[in-house]
């Protein structure tokens, strides 16, 4: 897959948002390409589209910029298995002390209010990962009840 996507970009200096285009490229490797509109480009590639926006970020950071997409939520992480079936291009959602469920696009646009910089993205996660999970009731009756529907059809 290779289409320009419009991505919103914060300048962190003047807080105005400027629009670029982003080209993800995923044939034989992941890999992003990042204009913005003086013709300015960055490139990157990684194991998944995950680890190569991310590198990407870590070029533009230094110069006061900030992706406006959901691979930039400080609250946003891929598990290993939507890495492997999605190649990093979808995310969960992230709520401490809660199972993530809410799936999202790497690419959609995010508020400037919930993005920040790979090293906040790599904090939230490792608190996080660190947090007991509290499994709210609602979840335990649908995990249950889910077991149960699999155990009447399997028998």
């Amino acid at each position: 897959m290779t289409t320009d996507l419009q991505v919103g970009v914060l300048n962190i200096h003047t807080m105005q948002e400027e629009g670029w285009r982003l080209q993800p490229m995923e044939e034989s490797v992941f890999g992003i390409k990042l204009a913005s509109p003086s013709s300015a480009i960055w490139t990157a590639t990684g194991d998944d589209l995950f680890e190569a926006l991310k590198s990407v970020r870590l070029q533009i950071e230094p110069l006061g910029y900030l992706l406006l997409c959901n691979g930039a939520r400080v609250d946003a992480h891929p598990s290993g298995m939507l890495r492997d079936m999605t190649g990093g291009s979808t995310l969960y959602i992230l709520k401490m002390r809660r199972v993530p469920r809410e799936r999202v696009f790497i690419f959609d646009r995010a508020e400037a209010d919930t993005v920040g910089t790979v090293a906040d993205q790599r904090d939230f996660y490792q608190a996080w990962l660190g947090t007991p999970t509290r499994w709210r009731l609602i979840d335990r009756a649908r995990d249950a009840a889910f077991e149960l529907r699999t155990r009447w059809r399997d028998r």
